[in-house]
């Protein structure tokens, strides 16, 4: 098994602004950027904020990453934080087409004053395909 890394994204959120936007915004910014299961998965948390801070990070992280790798002009809510099996996060692509060479391996953290989130892309080679 050999890949190559094709991109490389990172971000940091500041969660108090990102709280004051969601605020002002709700649920239009919502929609417009999170997925149904998103938006259930931090309204579960006691602290929701910084997960759906984490998840702008890494949607904002692969989508400039993507851009590098070959997919320009994804839209946030075509990027989905998804969890593995093994409970390891991961940025799915909701466009036909786009993505299927490549895997995304993704790490978030958050507290209460930042969420980032850093990613890398690796084009998978012709036998894990």
């Amino acid at each position: 098994m050999s890949a190559e890394i094709e991109a490389i994204g990172v971000e940091l959120v500041e969660v108090p602004r990102f709280a004051r936007v969601l605020a002002r915004y709700g649920d239009r910014m919502l929609q417009r950027v999170f997925s149904a299961d998103e938006i259930a998965y931090a309204q579960r948390k006691s602290r929701g904020e910084q997960n759906l801070a984490a998840r702008f990070a890494a949607k904002c992280a692969g989508r400039r990453a993507l851009r590098l790798a070959g997919a320009p002009g994804l839209r946030l809510r075509e990027l989905e934080v998804v969890r593995k099996r093994s409970g390891e996060p991961t940025l799915a692509v909701h466009r036909p087409g786009v993505a299927q060479d490549l895997r995304i391996c993704m790490t978030l953290t958050h507290d209460q004053d930042f969420a980032m989130a850093s990613l890398w892309i690796e084009r998978r080679s012709a036998q894990e395909r």
